[in-house]
């Protein structure tokens, strides 16, 4: 018995020392738990501050390393000949002095004399202006406005056209009504000048604009009736085509009404659409919210009359997805020759020849002359160029500076051909390169590099070629990174380029690769004056053509991924830089440019090339979007600027 409770008091002894050891063992694991999870939590902590710090604390590069734009001396085009009637709005420089309670102002005249004037005129003529538009104030004070027109007036000399363009007087704290006594007033005031010579008319009946006037189908009448009491002709009334109040003159069938467009406004809803007609590229303008009152293509053209007016404003609003502005989001000379390109064609299709006027607002210094220090005369060197039909690079005034090029190879041209149909493409484009280049291809298979080969043997002016079959991965940015990667180096300029055929449709990739292939490699000239602007300023490290108008919402719908991937990439490349990118976004969209390698070399990396992923069909965030988007950050690391141009609009 005794025996029995000895050993059962053994057992209870055990099982205390056990549950004790057990109680203990989970005691210790949960202490040893929560340590681990304060670790993990510190850990956390510290991980994430160093983290947050060291990323706020890089610094963020910002794109503000374009060039500016070009300046341009005058260029004399009297010698050419043409049908069009450019009409200029000639506004004088003047200065508000003073203003009073009762809102009346005074302003001083800047000394716009006759020789001014006069050095105008020349300027004018010298660029194909067929006349002055004076917006004439009918104001019983002394209005300043009016004063260059009177100075033409007692000058016979001044071999000048002109008309006028009534505006109310709201500068003057006075908004007139047009009753009879105003349209006396209005018609006593201009006979002077519409009995001149060089008064200009339509169909033999003078030009009278009519801005910002309240009037309406009485006065209108009322003023046509005055010229008819004095022996004088019909007039043709002259009003934006937005204006509220010409529904007065198109419902009543007044078919005799002249009206021009664009205001600013409008020009911001440019669109452009392409048409191939009569075996060339014509371009036509559409207007998204500007509502035309009648059918500008009506073949009753004697229904209607529209004028265009092409405004070479200094600064177009920036372009961005806050604003609804597809195109012209950054001007340049360059546009706004398109742009006069474009008026000109329609109203050659429009008009016969002796009434194709346009319109140009203004003929001022800061709109069309020497617009400012840094251009020159760029504006209205670009207006003529298209007035008279030349191409935009008129080889004979273009200045181009190869001859160091030519003493040796220094430019490398790589070509992505997934598509060998377009090969003949890239080899008539590159064969424009006005100095000795060598050529690198890639594409993936044998079959096609069999085909490239023969083709570039017995076509390509290259000074030698090479063709290396990559895997069909990583598009044209991987190949491209892959095969120059140990001889960037060698070379001081490089060209990239691939056989782009999808957009956002099929048709849309076609017109796209031309677009980028013209402006790139258009012409011996305008591979010229890429190579010329890269030899004569050391920093300028990239050239691309200015975006593709149907990509401009594409291009500012910034992708945070996009932007990690760049960061990647810095990280890889710069280890001990702390840069990041912030928003700002600009890249050569379609990944086609002209680049100084000393501007992008260290991107030609195997730790970027290992980061590709396999393609399944990704349209944003890979890194072959994030190489698409490093350039320009990279020129800028270097210390180079980058500058686009737009040389061809398809």
């Amino acid at each position: 018995m005794k025996k029995i409770k000895i050993i059962n008091q053994i057992q209870n002894d055990k099982n205390i020392i056990i549950n004790h050891f057990s109680i203990h063992k989970r005691i210790l694991t949960k202490r040893i738990q929560n340590f681990l999870k304060i670790l993990i939590i510190f850990y956390s902590l510290i991980f994430f501050c160093r983290n947050y710090f060291f990323l706020h604390s890089k610094k963020e590069i910002i794109i503000d390393n374009k060039l500016d734009i070009t300046k341009e001396n005058n260029i004399d085009f009297s010698k050419f000949k043409t049908t069009i009637k450019p009409i200029a709005f000639y506004n004088p420089n003047i200065y508000l002095i003073n203003e009073t309670n009762n809102n009346s102002k005074n302003f001083l005249w800047n000394n716009n004399t006759l020789d001014e004037i006069n050095t105008h005129i020349k300027l004018a003529k010298m660029h194909g202006i067929y006349g002055f538009g004076f917006h004439y104030f009918n104001s019983n004070q002394k209005c300043i406005f009016n004063e260059p027109l009177d100075i033409i007036i007692s000058n016979p000399n001044l071999t000048i056209n002109f008309l006028l363009i009534w505006e109310n007087n709201e500068f003057f704290g006075v908004k007139e009504l047009w009753d009879n006594n105003n349209i006396s007033e209005f018609f006593d005031g201009i006979k002077k000048y519409i009995i001149d010579k060089r008064y200009i008319k339509y169909d033999n009946k003078p030009i009278i604009g009519i801005n910002r006037g309240d009037f309406n189908e009485i006065s209108i009448n009322n003023l046509r009736q005055k010229f008819r009491e004095n022996n004088l002709s019909e007039i043709f009334i002259l009003s934006k085509s937005n204006d509220k109040n010409i529904k007065y003159l198109y419902d009543k069938k007044i078919y005799n009404g002249l009206y021009y467009s664009t205001s600013y406004d409008s020009l911001q809803q440019i669109i452009f659409y392409f048409n191939n007609t009569h075996n060339y590229l014509y371009t036509h303008l559409l207007y998204e919210n500007l509502k035309f009152p009648f059918n500008i293509n009506s073949k009753n053209k004697n229904d209607t009359y529209i004028f265009r007016i092409s405004i070479p404003v200094q600064n177009c609003p920036i372009t961005g997805p806050q604003k609804n502005i597809k195109i012209y989001g950054d001007y340049t000379p360059d546009k706004f020759y398109f742009l006069n390109k474009i008026i000109i064609d329609w109203t050659k299709k429009l008009y016969n020849n002796d009434s194709q006027y346009i319109f140009i607002d203004g003929f001022t210094k800061d709109n069309f002359l020497e617009s400012n220090d840094k251009t020159g005369f760029s504006n209205i060197n670009s207006f003529s160029k298209a007035l008279y039909g030349l191409p935009l690079l008129v080889p004979n005034l273009t200045k181009n500076n190869l001859s160091k090029l030519q003493k040796g190879v220094f430019i490398l041209v790589q070509a992505h051909v997934f598509y060998t149909d377009i090969l003949p493409e890239v080899v008539n484009k590159t064969n424009n390169i006005p100095a000795p280049f060598d050529l690198y291809v890639t594409t993936n298979t044998k079959e096609k590099k069999s085909i490239i080969e023969k083709y570039l043997k017995i076509n390509s002016k290259a000074n030698k070629y090479e063709i290396l079959i990559t895997e069909n991965k990583g598009r044209d940015a991987i190949p491209f990174l892959i095969q120059v990667k140990n001889i960037i180096t060698n070379y001081k300029y490089i060209c990239h380029i691939h056989t782009k055929k999808h957009g956002y449709t099929i048709d849309e990739g076609e017109n796209w690769r031309i677009y980028l292939y013209e402006n790139l490699l258009g012409n011996k000239n305008i591979v010229s004056k890429i190579l010329s602007d890269f030899e004569n300023d050391e920093k300028l490290g990239f050239f691309f053509p200015d975006h593709y108008h149907i990509q401009f919402n594409y291009i500012y719908n910034w992708n945070r991924a996009n932007a990690k991937q760049i960061n990647h990439f810095f990280e890889i490349l710069f280890p001990k830089m702390k840069i990041k990118v912030g928003d700002t976004l600009d890249f050569p969209v379609g990944n086609m440019f002209w680049a100084r390698t000393k501007a992008i070399y260290q991107l030609f990396d195997d730790k970027i090339i290992k980061l590709c992923p396999k393609e399944n069909g990704q349209i944003d965030g890979t890194v072959l979007h994030g190489i698409e988007r490093v350039w320009l950050y990279l020129v800028k690391i270097n210390g180079f600027f980058y500058k686009c141009n737009l040389y061809y609009l398809y």
